[in-house]
């Protein structure tokens, strides 16, 4: 008995593991701008920002994010956008770091001038993005032919002109020229011009 629940201990820790493959995640201390999209859609977004003035004022800046946030959520007539937080970096830079939940990608794109657009392959294309852009592999760097990306249905796409460091839900199988893949297995954007494309599984 104590064997057989050792083994189904051991197989519920690799479901663990592996259901985690493929997906950065999000530091616990964010220093950079950053997005981060659930599978479910929701995002994250955190700006970073110099806050290092003695006139500046923290409580301030929150009240404020958080009226914009009411603004946008009445004018919606629903509960699209939340203000997380708006704290300190405790690293001595005199920075600020300001995190907003969205229900949506759309809700996202409407709150502030930014785009994103989180959705299948096809949605891309009913919603007007190019899903023909050229990409390459994070694997071995080859390039995706144009083509493929048009057949590539079934798979997910993050398309953003955000300039951030963005944590995706599935696995990266291709991202479009220019950005990088980070050490910590987050997309990079803020070398790229205009729209950068993740492709994922």
């Amino acid at each position: 008995m104590k064997k057989l629940g050792k083994a189904a201990l051991a197989v519920w820790f690799c479901i663990v593991l592996l259901a985690g493959c493929g997906e950065a995640k999000v530091p616990d201390v964010v220093t950079a701008p950053t997005v981060a999209v659930s599978k479910e859609g929701e995002v994250r977004v955190w700006q970073v920002g110099e806050f290092d003035k003695s006139y500046y004022n923290l409580a301030e800046l929150g009240n404020m994010a958080s009226q914009e946030a009411q603004d946008y959520n009445s004018a919606a007539g629903k509960e699209a956008v939340t203000v997380e937080k708006a704290e300190s970096l405790e690293d001595g830079s005199g920075r600020v770091v300001v995190c907003y939940r969205f229900d949506n990608w759309e809700s996202c794109s409407g709150f502030g001038e930014d785009t994103l657009f989180y959705g299948t392959v096809k949605e891309a294309a009913v919603n007007g993005y190019y899903t023909d852009a050229a990409m390459k592999s994070v694997k071995d760097g080859s390039v995706l032919d144009a083509g493929l990306l048009g057949q590539s249905e079934g798979d997910y796409l993050l398309v953003t002109d955000m300039k951030a460091d963005i944590y995706c839900p599935g696995k990266v199988t291709y991202i479009s020229e220019g950005a990088v893949v980070n050490g910590d297995g987050s997309i990079s954007s803020s070398e790229t011009e205009g729209l950068v494309y993740i492709l994922m599984k």
